[in-house]
């Protein structure tokens, strides 16, 4: 986790946007894909980025794309500004929407109804909302090429399995699905196309208490709560940290560890939560009063599904239940440079962590650990490496204004 948190509140502080889709009706009766006739289970792969799930798509025939496929938005948009402008003619309304946490005006569009296309699967006919500024530069904190997101409710006709171990997601008409032994069934409510759940948990306090949650897969953290919500509590030990990346920049927090997550049956152990007094998009509204997400960090643990027909979750546990949640040890985080992604520059750092107390500072550039170059590692190795374990010493060559430097960290449990 710790660095590659990038995308926590991303698809949350999206929310705003997606709303609009609800003032301009859609076809339904090709709103949404579907299994060919004769067809009643489909398999496809996904690209995994720190268990963010990207699907391949193509618009129109001609315009391939790469989307993460996320529970908790509602539509397809598009971020990448060069696609944008391929429909921008398609735009039928021009609209603003304030960010989150801010007074600022962010422009969108929304156009004419376009053919997408997912696998073997029956397009979908939708419209697009196109953003006309890249306020995410989703590609720099994921690592790879990203166009967009789609949301998990654009397949609701379908009953969608994400396998995180084996990257394959699958496709089950709801009249040919079986519940599988030893699964956890979780009702769940679908508001305006995005999945919330109820959730016990205890906190490091000992107190226990039942939340309402959004169930958020694009985003990478396990759990988010907002200060607001929990009626004066906070963690007795915390560290601040930038938590997100939404329209408005990056969202300031803390992050902590609390003490279980109860999800039906199925119980995790000591999460990292994110915690912020940030306002959160959809507690405005009455109906939904949420304390908070459940991202892809707690559900990866799992063998996923998501029934949209009957209104539930069903959770298998996954070869990484057992895994114990860790955070950050390192203390910096990094976004890629270049085409390739490749390119790795520090672009937060945490008071007090290693990587602060060596000296290393935001727009370095790292070049190699351990004398292996980065330039032949992904983000997520990397990620991997600088949180190998407690107390682990490695070897870092940086690039600062040109001039390289030898830095030696000894990794740290910041929680």
């Amino acid at each position: 986790m710790g660095p590659k948190h990038w995308y926590r509140s991303l698809s949350g502080l999206i929310l705003p946007v997606v709303l609009l889709l609800c003032a301009f009706p859609l076809q339904a009766q090709y709103n949404y894909f579907d299994l060919p006739y004769g067809r009643n289970r489909m398999t496809l792969p996904f690209g995994n980025f720190d268990n963010i799930v990207i699907i391949e798509a193509t618009i129109n025939d001609s315009v391939p794309v790469k989307l993460i496929l996320d529970s908790g938005v509602e539509g397809i948009i598009i971020t990448d500004m060069e696609i944008a402008g391929r429909f921008a003619d398609r735009c039928v309304r021009n609209f603003r929407v304030t960010a989150p946490g801010t007074i600022e005006l962010l422009e969108a569009c929304i156009t004419t109804p376009v053919l997408v296309k997912v696998g073997g699967l029956v397009p979908a006919i939708t419209n697009l909302i196109l953003l006309n500024e890249d306020y995410f530069s989703l590609e720099s904190y994921i690592g790879t090429k990203v166009h967009g997101l789609i949301g998990m409710e654009r397949f609701r006709n379908l009953v969608v399995t994400t396998n995180y171990s084996r990257n394959l997601i699958t496709f089950v008409r709801p009249s040919h699905y079986r519940i599988p032994d030893h699964a956890e069934i979780i009702p769940v409510s679908i508001s305006r196309g995005k999945p919330y759940m109820n959730a016990r948990v205890e906190f490091d306090n000992g107190s226990i208490r039942d939340l309402w949650l959004l169930i958020d897969s694009g985003a990478n953290h396990p759990l988010l709560l907002e200060y607001d919500s929990l009626g004066g509590y906070r963690p007795e030990r915390a560290i601040e940290a930038t938590i997100g990346k939404g329209l408005a920049g990056t969202m300031k927090g803390e992050f902590a560890r609390i003490g279980w997550i109860m999800l039906g049956n199925f119980r995790l152990d000591n999460p990292i939560t994110s915690f912020t007094d940030s306002y959160l998009p959809g507690n405005s509204d009455s109906r939904l009063n949420r304390h908070g997400t459940l991202g892809s960090g707690a559900l990866s643990r799992f063998r996923v599904t998501f029934d949209y027909t009957h209104e539930r979750m069903i959770l298998q546990k996954g070869s990484d239940f057992k895994r114990p949640f860790e955070y950050n040890m390192s203390g910096m985080t990094l976004k890629t440079l270049g085409s390739m992604f490749n390119v790795y520059e520090v672009s937060d750092i945490i008071p007090g962590s290693p990587a602060d107390v060596a000296g290393i500072r935001t727009g370095d550039i790292l070049l190699a650990i351990d004398q292996t170059f980065t330039l032949t590692m992904t983000l997520g190795e990397v990620n991997k490496k600088l949180s190998a374990g407690d107390g682990i010493r490695v070897n870092l060559t940086l690039s600062r204004e040109g001039k390289q430097m030898e830095v030696r960290l000894r990794l740290k449990k910041l929680i």
